[in-house]
């Protein structure tokens, strides 16, 4: 048996006996979407749970005074910048940063793969924002699937830096096996909607069939556009393409165009 079958049947092993730990959401991503579940939710209220994580918090008046908004009014308290940014879109965005926090590790080893994971996560997720700008879908909606695409990698890598016995061949290659049933667990675990919680399980199929474009559809394109050369999918064969709007010949163009705005949004959010 190849060491690759070794590390993907140790994890297998243990999802099959609920023995893998499955991360959990940070507490102040917890109590933020709490908020967002509670129908009487106000800007204060919103503000004052934000508020415990100062990071985040950080974050989001970054946002609402950044040039990605073009507003011309600059503010300072939190508060005020949710009113100016929307609960919906405050909440989310909060949600997402407050998710760094997972991607952290005290083992040195893990914490670079965490590290790279993330900045590449960061990356689709600027894609999706801006390519939802454009297709007219909720970005903060398309940033959250974009971030959260790959978070089935978080266990593997856990499990992986337990054991001696893989190499690096070896855990690529698992990753890509088994990362979307594990996310599509992880943000069925978080309570996450289907149109978020399905991304990492339908992202990779590029010959999916639906009637409408999707937050899945803006993830694959980002992470088709992302791949190195040698691995990337001929446009034509993504259904996604069409669904956007744009014919195959004319993506990479379109993309090319998009570029100034995702370095844009990549600067701010990754700040």
């Amino acid at each position: 048996m190849s060491q690759t079958h070794t590390l993907a049947a140790y994890i297998m092993q243990a999802v099959e006996n609920n023995k893998m730990t499955l991360p959990t959401l940070t507490e102040v991503a917890m109590q933020i979407r709490r908020c967002e579940n509670n129908p009487n939710l106000d800007v204060m209220d919103l503000a004052r749970t934000i508020e415990h994580d100062p990071a985040t918090a950080a974050q989001d008046l970054r946002i609402a005074n950044s040039p990605l908004l073009r507003r011309q009014e600059k503010v300072a308290d939190l508060s005020k910048a949710i009113s100016l940014l929307g609960i919906n879109y405050s909440a989310k965005l909060a949600v997402s940063f407050a998710l760094k926090q997972l991607f952290n590790s005290a083992n040195a080893d893990l914490q670079h793969q965490m590290r790279n994971i993330w900045a590449h996560s960061m990356k689709v997720a600027c894609h999706c924002y801006v390519l939802a700008r454009h297709a007219k879908l909720m970005q903060e909606e398309a940033f959250l699937a974009g971030l959260l695409h790959i978070i089935g990698a978080l266990p593997i890598i856990a499990m992986a830096n337990q054991t001696a016995t893989y190499d690096e061949n070896e855990l690529t290659n698992t990753l890509r096996q088994l990362h979307p049933m594990l996310g599509e667990q992880i943000l069925t675990k978080w309570e996450f909607p289907r149109e978020i919680s399905d991304v990492p399980l339908n992202y990779g199929d590029h010959s999916r069939y639906i009637n409408r474009l999707d937050y899945c559809d803006l993830v694959t394109i980002a992470s088709n556009h992302l791949m190195p050369a040698d691995e990337n999918v001929p446009w034509a064969d993504i259904a996604a393409v069409e669904r956007f709007g744009w014919h195959a010949p004319e993506a990479d163009e379109q993309l090319a165009a998009l570029q100034p705005e995702i370095d844009l949004a990549y600067e701010i959010f990754n700040g």
